[in-house]
């Protein structure tokens, strides 16, 4: 059996822009009302990716953590073998040692923040559909309304 290939920050990053696109939502033209099969269309389409966004942060800590795990392998080595005249020169030549690990690092916890920002766009999403479900609803009920008038 093969151990799966960790994913990437790029990766993580392509499924967030993907999700993003999944719960664009489009405002109604002027004057155009949204029915309830709109508002439940659009409530199912978030609650699909309300799942997925959970997933996609899951992965992204798990790609955050590797990139520090590797980046601490990678710079422990470095001081070990690093020589230098100063406590000064041996950080840079640490840093120097240690550039591509410390931006995959970099890029794995842009791509977590990315991923939250994901999630949290889902909750504050579906909260509005919801709001937006109660007027609709409100509306339909008042038009409906023989009492009205």
């Amino acid at each position: 059996m093969t151990t799966p290939q960790p994913h990437t920050a790029a990766e993580v990053e392509g499924w967030v822009a993907r999700m993003r696109q999944e719960i664009a939502i489009e405002p109604p033209a002027p004057g155009e009302l949204r029915t309830p099969d709109d508002i439940v269309h659009q409530l199912e389409l978030v609650d699909s990716v309300a799942n997925k966004a959970l997933w996609i942060v899951k992965e992204a800590d798990r790609v955050r953590g590797d990139a520090a795990e590797v980046l601490l392998r990678v710079k422990a080595k470095a001081q070990a073998t690093v020589e230098g005249k100063n406590a000064e020169q041996r950080a840079a030549a640490v840093d120097i040692a240690t550039e591509a690990e410390r931006a995959e690092e970099s890029a794995a916890q842009i791509s977590y923040r990315y991923a939250k920002g994901l999630a949290d766009l889902v909750d504050s999403r579906k909260s509005s559909l919801q709001t937006q479900a109660k007027l609709v609803l409100a509306t339909y009920q008042l038009a409906g309304d023989p009492r009205r008038g």
